[in-house]
């Protein structure tokens, strides 16, 4: 089994896209939010309250709790083709962190990267949109994260010794969900 990592800046429309993929994948494609579990061994440890309360946590709390999630989704990708949505770049109150540290990109050991992305201005749209709080993020600002996320994707993918795959998801969710699939199967030979 394999582990699949999905990645894009907040707000572009991942768990949309990753949804609407794996709806159209076999029962054997398991979809791994690495956010969720993180906020689950938090909320657990009473460490927070809710997922705006993570980027508060301590850099060592913050690689903890990562740690313990690469292991899980570790775990399902001995058994299940894991789709794992995630943010390779993790902004926090003490600044930029990478989404999947040394330890944790071992653990996952990704077989695909994808990339997901849409126009600065898209992604702006959405956040303004959604009832999640993103702040005042600008067109540039935006620009600027998902320079960091490709940037970060292409180091994971050398050391994971990995492809990345860019999926665009500017306005059709469906067609960029059909590429997110070709990728995915094209990758295992389904």
């Amino acid at each position: 089994m394999s582990v699949t990592v999905l990645a894009g800046v907040p707000g572009v429309g991942l768990t949309a896209l990753a949804e609407r993929a794996r709806k159209q994948l076999s029962d054997e494609y398991e979809l791994v939010n690495f956010g969720d579990v993180m906020l689950e061994q938090a909320v657990a440890n009473d460490l927070v309250e809710t997922r705006g309360d993570l980027a508060a946590l301590s850099r060592e709390t913050t690689r903890r709790l990562q740690r313990r999630a690469g292991e899980y989704v570790a775990d399902r990708g001995a058994a299940a083709e894991v789709l794992l949505t995630t943010h390779l770049v993790v902004e926090t109150d003490v600044g930029l962190l990478p989404g999947l540290p040394d330890a944790v990109l071992r653990d996952v050991d990704p077989d695909l990267l994808v990339v997901v992305e849409a126009t600065p201005e898209t992604i702006q749209e959405r956040r303004g949109d959604s009832p999640r709080s993103y702040g005042d993020e600008t067109v540039l600002g935006i620009d600027f994260q998902q320079d960091f996320n490709r940037t970060a994707a292409f180091e994971y993918a050398v050391a994971a010794d990995a492809p990345v795959r860019l999926v665009e998801n500017e306005t059709d969710v469906a067609a960029g969900a059909e590429t997110l699939v070709t990728a995915v199967t094209d990758r295992t030979g389904d």
